[in-house]
């Protein structure tokens, strides 16, 4: 047998083309699955802090707190509930304390005032005597950090979230 012969037989066998075209595909194949698996991890936990906070939105709404002591204490359970349905560790700090924006995995329950019209919130009813509507509100802020598998392989950074909501108090 010759070396045309032989190179026209192989040239013609096509028996492992389907293992080598798999070996290339397969890798690329697992990569995009792995990375939908982890992108549905990252939406199912905003999805889980934003209902925690929508959570505790309504149950403070249904509340109506009559007193600072009675407000007190639906702020230490509406910590409670968000700490058992996130994980986070959370915390009431009233309205005198600013929150950490620095930290992670941390919820805060918190009470603010807004003044009139004004867009931005102030930790204590103080600068509104100027304006007879100042409302107190309480916020839900929860901080949260997720780790993607693609960063143990230098791809990318942690995500980070960050869910406030924000209800009016009488």
């Amino acid at each position: 047998m010759g070396i045309g012969t032989f190179l026209r037989r192989l040239h013609a066998d096509t028996r492992g083309s389907a293992l080598i075209e798999t070996a290339f595909i397969a890798p690329v194949l697992i990569m995009m699955s792995l990375g939908g698996v982890e992108v549905a991890n990252m939406v199912k936990r905003q999805h889980e802090l934003q209902n925690a906070a929508a959570k505790a939105a309504e149950i403070m709404m249904a509340a109506h707190p009559e007193d600072e002591a009675a407000l007190s204490t639906v702020m230490q359970q509406l910590a409670a509930t968000i700490q058992a349905d996130t994980g986070l560790t959370t915390t009431a700090i009233g309205a005198a304390i600013e929150p950490d924006e620095t930290k992670n995995d941390v919820g805060y329950v918190m009470t603010r005032y807004r003044c009139g019209n004004a867009t931005n919130f102030k930790k204590a009813n103080t600068g509104c005597t100027d304006s007879p509507n100042a409302q107190r509100f309480v916020v839900f802020l929860l901080r949260d950090r997720y780790t993607p598998v693609w960063t143990d392989y230098g791809l990318g950074d942690n995500v980070q979230f960050r869910v406030e909501k924000t209800v009016q108090i009488g």
